[in-house]
């Protein structure tokens, strides 16, 4: 009986199991039939150590800078990032809240860390015996650096040298050039390329390989 018992359990977890992971993979594949397609700006989180294993770790622009925020977040929270277009037709994170706009385009990210913001001024005055000079001042508003979803872009290991030497010649230049596709679906996203100069990553690398 209690073999019985154990194998029915046993089942139920494997069946679990499949189950989950069918659900992902019908997710995925929803947001790759129906997602809406954004571009973003990226570059290796550090451009000398750009792939690990079999994926490069990609930073996308202003996520890990410090996005100005209206509140202050705690780390790890889950936050929603309402996405735009910028005027080289880019895809940017325009705000981060708490709650998700229905109305608007949006990403689950995580935030890593959180900081008041502050500015700079210029005091023409001496106050409380000091000389004029420049001071901090808190702006009201905070820095949020996030964690986002699509953070690692895999690829095939025989081109990931010749890969890895291509983006970080990008990466050396001063505008930055590689842009990371996504499809974004329900908050859901799903890495459908990495390029470089507007050409896949892939042929580049090809491109590359010593001829024999």
């Amino acid at each position: 009986m209690k073999k019985r018992l154990y194998l029915a359990v046993a089942v139920l977890g494997i069946v679990a199991q499949f189950g989950v992971l069918g659900a992902m993979i019908v997710r995925r594949e929803l947001a790759l039939k129906h997602g809406v397609v954004c571009r973003f700006r990226t570059a290796p989180v550090d451009p000398f150590d750009a792939f690990r294993g079999k994926y490069v770790a990609l930073d996308i622009e202003g996520a890990r800078d410090g996005l100005l925020t209206a509140q202050r977040f705690e780390c790890n929270q889950r936050v929603y990032a309402r996405i735009g277009t910028d005027t080289n037709g880019l895809s940017v994170i325009e705000e981060v809240t708490a709650k998700p706009d229905a109305s608007a385009l949006w990403i689950k990210a995580w935030v890593t860390y959180s900081w008041e913001d502050y500015k700079e001024v210029t005091n023409v005055v001496a106050r409380s015996g000091r000389p004029p000079g420049e001071q901090r001042v808190a702006t009201g508003k905070y820095r949020t650096r996030l964690r986002m979803p699509f953070d690692r872009y895999y690829m095939d290991e025989k081109l990931a040298t010749e890969a890895e030497s291509a983006y970080r010649d990008a990466s050396r230049r001063e505008k930055r050039d590689a842009v990371v596709t996504v499809r974004v679906w329900q908050g859901l996203t799903v890495i459908e390329g990495l390029e470089i100069g507007g050409r896949p990553i892939q042929d580049i690398a090809r491109e590359r390989l010593p001829k024999k």
